[in-house]
């Protein structure tokens, strides 16, 4: 099993990885490719195996050996090499186990509490805390219910921000996929909430995370906001990577006024930003803002539940037609159906799905220019369409087994600087 890395120095297990890998290689394979067809059985459970227990540097090195040896791949056999990878994948990742555990990722690290019975809908609880405190049973004691199957994990050191420092990241990421892995729960049915440091928490990984999460509920606690200056402690901005994020993703704000662990200031100002997002993209950036007075730092009036339930109303958006994306893991290079083998860390990408005997990707920002990328869907015929590069001619086509070949996007070096 791969355990959670630092950040830049490797990546949490993803099936989907693998899955990228060999399909792309197998269906967009450079000029004078193999004739080697894709392994099966033993041979796949070994380049699975190879795969996920190697690093970024070799994993690139096994996709060049690919794109040598491996014939090209009819887009009818794409989805059952899919089915096939995944379940091979499945069988070595990491599995929660029934009950808690203080044991999830190694012996004596990675707890994980759970209630309810595994089911289609999963919350994440996220407890508070900071430096030297919070615990796992603090969110399950004050969370929990509504018939949904809850998981309780602990940061894996206790820190002011908890929630975000590297490894406890990761760990929520693979909580989430083991959980998956069990079989019984919705992809499209996970959500995450927390009170306080848990409220950051939730504000933060929903962001980093939006393709994962169904919704995201934050109590008491606020994303973290740039001031001026040391001495200026006025908020001029949202820190990078959160509010673009929560275009196709649900938000629910608790926030009182007379909080004094939390102040309002920063969930008005993200809030009053996030309404500018939302005139911008009215059909997206659903939110709501429930700010009441009285409160301090407790939880609200009538309890999580009446707002929770609101959330668990819209299911994830699997394939959004419209993706706003601002990396700001070097780890995570997946969001939605972009791939970015090496992101540009606080660049703003915007993509949008067109379909025309394949698809098209466009995407703008500020810092990553303008590029197009071409990938066929699966049973698309004809030949791709022209390649607009940086500059906004013609440009050379992407790397051979860039692109995946199921719609989704391995942009590579395209939007480079």
């Amino acid at each position: 099993m791969l355990a959670p890395t630092m950040r830049g120095r490797g990546r949490p297990f993803s099936a989907w990885l693998l899955w990228t890998a060999l399909a792309a290689a197998a269906a967009a394979p450079p000029v004078g490719a193999g004739t080697e067809p894709p392994p099966a059985g033993k041979a796949l459970e070994e380049a699975v195996l190879a795969y996920l227990g190697a690093g970024f540097q070799e994993r690139a090195r096994l996709r060049a050996d690919w794109d040598a040896r491996l014939a090209p791949l009819p887009p009818t056999r794409l989805s059952a090499l899919r089915r096939e990878m995944l379940k091979a994948a499945a069988r070595h990742g990491p599995r929660l186990p029934r009950g808690n555990t203080r044991d999830f990722l190694a012996p004596g690290r990675g707890k994980v509490l759970q209630q309810g019975k595994p089911g289609k809908v999963l919350f994440l609880g996220l407890h508070g805390g900071g430096l030297g405190a919070g615990e796992a049973e603090s969110a399950a004691g004050s969370m929990g219910g509504g018939g949904w199957w809850w998981l309780f994990p602990e940061v894996l050191e206790k820190t002011e921000h908890g929630w975000t420092d590297a490894g406890t990241e990761e760990f929520v990421v693979e909580l989430v996929r083991a959980a998956k892995r069990a079989g019984k729960v919705d992809p499209d049915r996970v959500y995450v909430a927390g009170h306080s440091m848990g409220g950051y928490g939730a504000w933060t990984l929903g962001a980093h995370h939006a393709d994962l999460f169904a919704g995201v509920g934050a109590y008491a606690g606020a994303p973290t906001c740039l001031r001026r200056s040391a001495s200026d402690p006025t908020i001029v901005a949202v820190q990078p990577g959160i509010l673009p994020s929560y275009l196709n993703l649900r938000l629910h704000v608790y926030q009182s006024g007379d909080d004094t662990n939390v102040p309002p200031e920063s969930n008005d100002f993200a809030l009053a930003r996030l309404g500018e997002w939302k005139a911008r993209w009215p059909a997206g950036f659903d939110h709501a803002y429930e700010r009441v007075e009285g409160r301090g730092h407790a939880a609200p009036a009538a309890g999580y539940l009446p707002s929770l339930r609101w959330l668990a109303e819209r299911p994830r958006t699997p394939r959004p037609r419209t993706v706003l994306w601002q990396p700001v893991l070097t780890w995570k290079r997946q969001f939605h159906w972009l791939h970015w083998a090496r992101p540009e860390l606080d660049a703003l990408v915007e993509a949008l799905r067109q379909t025309a005997g394949g698809e098209a990707a466009v995407w703008t920002g500020e810092d990553a220019g303008a590029a197009v990328a071409w990938s066929a869907e699966p049973g698309a015929a004809g030949p791709a369409p022209p390649f607009a590069g940086m500059a906004g001619g013609a440009g050379a086509p992407p790397a051979p087994g860039a692109a995946a070949a199921d719609g989704r996007f391995d942009v590579l070096g395209t939007v480079e600087p």
